[in-house]
């Protein structure tokens, strides 16, 4: 409409902005709704695409089968991508081997995947430049079990020796193998045939993925089993598990060593240990050459869970070398180290410094050597830490020497009472065997050595007194007895002992005092402190000396009779009792007698 003059009125005008308003908007949502609808399409095309992708460059890289159940993409702020139930299979080649070698095809790591992943996700920005890599700053995967085959089976586990090798795993659909019509009647008869050999699978040509460059990869609850051979299975050996409640890898996207930091929970004793280091490059083939390198922190181990021991320990150490052969230095500590019965605080702190090598593929250790300190008792061990796998345990042996210690320490560790009831300079040499097993460690563990102690003296007053009197009268002088303090008459002892079941044998105790000396055998209780012993106590002096006084004078017609075997007088004694509550008798009925005779 105009007015008078001519002009255009603004409602007019306003009419018109609004319906190419109106116009613009429809236009602009039906290109969204275009958008949304091949983006929509591309999303749906993408997801099989790039899956198919993967397995693709999975199976090349593992030349086998590779298998992802379920697998998700999304592109709302960059890619995520999810996938579940990834299965990768051994190469034909070696489950062909694995067969040839076992007979049948009736292991799982032969007839299902040797590896398999729950469950992993990432994130990528979708802002890809070209010619430069898709970095993805982190991966997360959830419950991995890897199975390894035996040490005889691992061949060309990474089908990277040569092309020829990788169509013998089957990459060439021509090639011999369980799906050749020329070689299927030579095959070996399986229980279950392994899988298909693999083909490439179909990509489209335009979707080449660029080079991906991953900066972590976060792992939880792993778990390792290492599955022993035809041989092994029959001698009763179980394979090896490890597992890894976290593990946190930084690759090296030029193929050199990757970075790690892993939470491993250790059995026994029961514990978690941090460990922080490199390992790699993998070793095609052969699992126990991958190099590793770290240190480790083990803290709060309770050794509660190793029966008859308790106590908590903690150790730091560096570690380096092949998985096979790995070189161990580090030290432990153990504020409270006790038997099992004993009460808490009643510990004594054992510290050690070690040099070990250990084998990564079974947990066989060769201490080399254990340089520790129990209280103020210095010990030296060399030895072995092997695995049984028939009992579920581990066997054992060690060379022992303490050059400088203290009784007490040892008598410490074993009883719940403050005071020790002896205590002395100890050195000692002696072979130490513990077997695997139920049984609490003192029931199974075995010794064979022999012993030295001076200076020694018991806490126990009444046995201190009979040691004092039998110093003194020994020396002829009976009328000291009252007046001397019992602390300045110190023992001495050696000889050869043997440990088994919980029981001491001492097959040739000398035991010694000023004025006498005691030779006897016996055993000795470790759990009741039970004594049993009987011996001879050659005296210096003679039977009149010893009594003393007018009684003395009246014994002196028997100082012939009773001098026997060189002494001035000859008793045989026995000790019977406790250590609480010894009793210390004469067998009259061996008393004149020669020490032949009586030993016949």
């Amino acid at each position: 409409m105009t007015d008078a003059d001519g002009q255009v009125r603004p409602k007019r005008r306003l009419s018109r902005v609004k319906k190419w308003l109106l116009w613009s908007l429809g236009i602009a949502l039906v290109l969204a709704l275009a958008v949304c609808g091949v983006a929509n399409y591309y999303l749906h095309r993408a997801e099989p695409m790039l899956r198919a992708a993967l397995v693709d460059s999975l199976q090349k890289r593992f030349h086998s089968k590779v298998e992802i159940g379920d697998f998700r993409v999304s592109m709302l702020d960059g890619f995520w991508v999810e996938g579940r139930s990834l299965r990768i299979w051994l190469p034909v080649e070696a489950q062909q081997n694995a067969i040839a070698v076992n007979g049948a095809a009736n292991q799982p790591w032969i007839t299902g995947p040797w590896i398999v992943v729950d469950k992993l996700r990432f994130h990528a920005s979708w802002h890809i430049s070209p010619g430069q890599p898709i970095v993805v700053n982190v991966i997360h995967v959830e419950g991995v079990k890897v199975l390894l085959p035996p040490k005889e089976d691992r061949l060309n586990l990474s089908g990277s020796k040569s092309a020829g090798a990788g169509q013998a795993a089957g990459l060439n659909p021509n090639a011999a193998g369980p799906a050749g019509t020329e070689n299927a009647a030579t095959q070996p008869q399986a229980e279950q045939a392994p899988p298909a050999p693999v083909q490439p699978t179909a990509t489209n040509s335009w979707l080449k993925l660029p080079r991906v460059v991953v900066k972590q990869i976060e792992c939880q609850n792993a778990e390792l089993i290492i599955e022993k051979g035809q041989r092994d299975r029959d001698k009763g050996k179980i394979p090896l598990d490890f597992f890894l409640s976290k593990a946190t890898l930084f690759p090296d996207n030029n193929g050199g060593p990757i970075s790690f930091a892993v939470e491993l929970t250790n059995a026994k004793p029961v514990g978690l240990i941090h460990s922080t280091g490199k390992a790699g490059p993998w070793v095609p083939g052969d699992p126990g050459e991958l190099p590793v390198e770290g240190d480790y922190h083990f803290d709060h181990a309770d050794l509660s869970t190793i029966k008859g021991i308790a106590g908590m320990l903690s150790s730091t150490g560096h570690y380096s070398g092949t998985l096979r052969k790995i070189e161990v230095d580090g030290q432990t500590q153990t504020p409270d180290f006790r038997l099992q019965r004993v009460a808490d605080g009643s510990g004594v702190p054992l510290t050690a410094h070690f040099h070990a090598t250990v084998d990564g593929t079974n947990g066989d250790t060769w201490l080399e050597p254990v340089d520790a300190m129990l209280g103020h008792t210095h010990i030296l061990a060399r030895g072995k830490v092997v695995r049984v796998p028939e009992v579920h345990g581990h066997d054992i042996t060690l060379q022992v020497n303490v050059d400088r210690g203290r009784i007490e320490d040892i008598l410490h560790i074993s009883a719940s009472s403050e005071t020790p009831f002896m205590t002395g300079n100890l050195s000692l040499a002696t072979s130490f065997h513990l077997p695997p097993g139920e049984a609490s460690v003192w029931d199974k563990l075995l010794l064979d050595g022999q012993f030295h102690l001076s200076q020694a003296r018991f806490s126990n007053d009444k046995m201190q007194g009979r040691i004092v009197q039998l110093s003194l009268r020994g020396q002829g002088k009976p009328d000291e007895v009252k007046t001397t303090d019992p602390t300045t008459v110190r023992s001495d002892m050696q000889g050869h002992f043997k440990l088994g079941g919980g029981m001491l044998q001492l097959p040739d105790l000398q035991y010694q005092v000023p004025g006498a000396q005691i030779v006897a055998h016996g055993t000795y209780g470790l759990k009741a402190g039970s004594l049993d012993f009987d011996g001879d106590a050659k005296l210096d002096a003679s039977l009149s000396q010893v009594i003393g006084g007018w009684k003395g004078f009246l014994l002196k017609p028997a100082d012939k009779l009773l001098s026997k075997n060189g002494a001035g007088l000859d008793v045989p004694i026995h000790v019977k009792g406790t250590r609480k509550d010894p009793k210390f008798g004469v067998d009259f009925d061996r008393l004149g007698k020669t020490q032949k005779a009586a030993q016949q």
